[in-house]
């Protein structure tokens, strides 16, 4: 199993989700932003670097939803 965290950003009814790039392996697919957990890394850390990495924002990690 792999382990990873994800982020749900909303404001009102929108929700903010990635989609992979054309000539990637899952093109046209939609993501939420986040990635794998390093090994001894926090899910809360794996989202502020993940975000960092991705996206270029600093984060205050918020509530847990889920997992599934």
């Amino acid at each position: 199993m792999i382990d990873v965290a994800a982020a749900v950003f909303s404001k009102g009814d929108a929700v903010l989700v990635a989609r992979w790039a054309p000539g990637q392996h899952l093109e046209k697919k939609w993501e939420f932003p986040g990635g794998k957990i390093e090994h001894g890394e926090t899910p809360e850390e794996c989202l502020r670097r993940e975000l960092k990495e991705e996206l270029g924002i600093t984060v205050e990690v918020g509530d847990y939803v889920g997992e599934s």
